[in-house]
């Protein structure tokens, strides 16, 4: 089995790509909204989210997508860490063991809530999915939506002739205008076949 035949006809070298771009886009946004006030603790959350929101793919990879995210985050700031345990090993031992502690406890909340936010938006978005295809409003036609309106009240009798007068002249309408596109595009290539 190459490459090329693996799930979805993508190499893994592509999916890989692919998401590392996405935890990129992630990481930008946790970067940006962290420094907002209060809503910057759950930053690499609403990053993970917005990230994953934005993946077209078939498989749900939200929580894959988060976390990566979240390493991104962890690994930028990498600098400022050295340069905490730096300041700290001036300090003290114990000063650097606590900087140390707490870096490792900031990374595993950065990547685990990268990770939250990243199963949230999937979710969300499965279940925005299976709405839109059990909701009656969605699937039917103009002509049923108006029916159900007037069964439930919504709208009286003279209301529900005069849309429906609207909607029959707007479809009869439409479907003459078709048969003019079609005999239109009909006539104008018969005088080329022709010649």
């Amino acid at each position: 089995m190459s490459h090329a035949d693996s799930p979805g006809g993508r190499s893994a070298v592509a999916r890989l790509s692919d998401l590392v771009a996405r935890a990129g886009v992630g990481a930008g946004i946790t970067v940006l909204v962290s420094v907002l006030p209060v809503v910057g603790l759950i930053a690499p959350a609403v990053g993970a989210g917005v990230a994953s929101w934005t993946d077209e793919s078939a498989v749900a990879r939200g929580p894959r997508i988060g976390a990566a995210t979240g390493a991104l985050v962890a690994l930028l700031s990498l600098p400022l860490t050295f340069f905490a345990v730096w300041v700290a090993a001036a300090v003290s031992p114990a000063a650097t063991v606590g900087v140390l502690a707490l870096t490792l406890v900031g990374a595993a909340y950065v990547v685990g809530s990268g990770a939250l936010g990243g199963y949230l938006a999937d979710r969300i978005a499965a279940d925005r999915a299976a709405r839109a295809d059990t909701d009656p409003e969605t699937t039917a036609s103009p002509v049923e939506r108006l029916k159900h309106r007037y069964v439930e009240g919504e709208i009286g009798d003279a209301e529900f002739e005069r849309r429906l007068d609207r909607l029959m002249a707007t479809t009869d309408q439409g479907d003459r205008s078709e048969a003019d596109t079609r005999s239109e595009s009909v006539g104008s290539v018969s005088p080329a076949r022709e010649r």
